[in-house]
């Protein structure tokens, strides 16, 4: 019989280390919150055979005041004071922020690379599947009304998705692979570790960006950033795989991103953001914005994904 471990307490400073929810809590950054997002994210992006489950002109009022509550929230914890002026300062401007974020970075994903156990690895690969935004979706909104060759750059990005049209190389299918091999090692530990208001709003912010066309530029702010970081955090996720000898089938999906996505950041750099910044410098301030946001909301999600992984190997012992 397997013996399951309570991590109930684990799954509680995964929230509270970093987000302690008292009377002063800002809503957005509620478990609560989160998860009446992300449900709400996943009605407006329901398939065609579920077109009864689309949400209602009436259902939207609070979500786009929780919405609203969580981007000023986020800009409260920015600093705008010099941000850049034009294409060429943007270019700098974004390098420079990528280079921080590797630094912010890097100890988590040093740690699953070298020292992770398989249990951990586990966990982190679960919680990705948990708040997945439906990426393949956001990159098709976030080409909406662009013309010429920035939204061919997004169209070979979209393109990449689709597995190149093999239906077997599909991304989301073989994301899907997976979680299923991993949650196997998790049936040690309550499934509440799972469950986190920080995890969620990883997610969650692509997915509001996508969908509400207001937020048009941070959303391609918010994926630059994040497309142009994953072949370094890839690389190392794969590492701690191999490491533990998880079959290659089973990492696919992950390897493949070492690759294509060094080609999709730099698109998006050079293809996207930077005319974008050309032909209306105006769209800069929304494009740091974006950036900021996701480096801040990322950052956030694996200092606690770190916290609840030292708990697994504490309650282990």
């Amino acid at each position: 019989m397997t013996t399951q471990v309570n991590l109930e307490a684990t799954s509680n400073t995964f929230h509270s280390a970093h987000d302690v929810e008292t009377a002063d809590t800002p809503r957005c950054n509620t478990l609560e919150a989160q998860k009446k997002l992300n449900t709400f994210y996943l009605r407006e992006l329901a398939p065609p055979s579920a077109y009864d489950t689309i949400p209602q002109r009436d259902e939207y009022e609070e979500i786009l005041t929780i919405e609203s509550e969580w981007n000023l929230h986020e800009e409260s914890r920015l600093d705008l004071s010099n941000l850049p002026q034009n294409a060429a300062q943007l270019e700098e401007w974004y390098y420079e922020l990528r280079r921080t974020n590797r630094e912010a970075v890097a100890p988590f994903f040093r740690f699953l690379a070298e020292e992770s156990s398989l249990e951990q690895l586990a966990f982190y690969v679960c919680l990705e599947a948990q708040v997945d935004g439906r990426f393949d979706d956001t990159i098709a909104l976030s080409q909406i009304g662009m013309l010429g060759d920035m939204k061919l750059a997004i169209a070979e990005n979209f393109w990449d998705e689709m597995g190149l049209g093999n239906l077997e190389g599909m991304h989301t299918l073989l994301f899907g692979k997976a979680e299923p091999h991993f949650r196997q090692y998790l049936t040690r530990f309550d499934s509440s570790i799972l469950s986190s208001a920080l995890a969620l709003k990883n997610g969650n912010l692509l997915s509001m960006y996508a969908l509400r066309r207001w937020y048009c530029v941070r959303l391609l702010g918010t994926l630059t950033l994040l497309e142009d970081t994953v072949p370094y955090r890839f690389s190392k996720m794969v590492k701690g795989m191999r490491r533990h000898k998880v079959p290659e089938q089973v990492i696919e999906y992950h390897v493949l991103h070492t690759k294509i996505d060094v080609v999709h950041g730099n698109s998006l750099v050079k293809r996207v953001l930077l005319p974008l910044a050309t032909q209306n410098p105006a769209a800069i301030r929304d494009i740091c914005i974006g950036c900021l946001i996701r480096f801040n909301v990322e950052k956030d999600y694996y200092e606690g994904a770190g916290v609840v992984m030292e708990n697994m190997r504490q309650s282990l012992q």
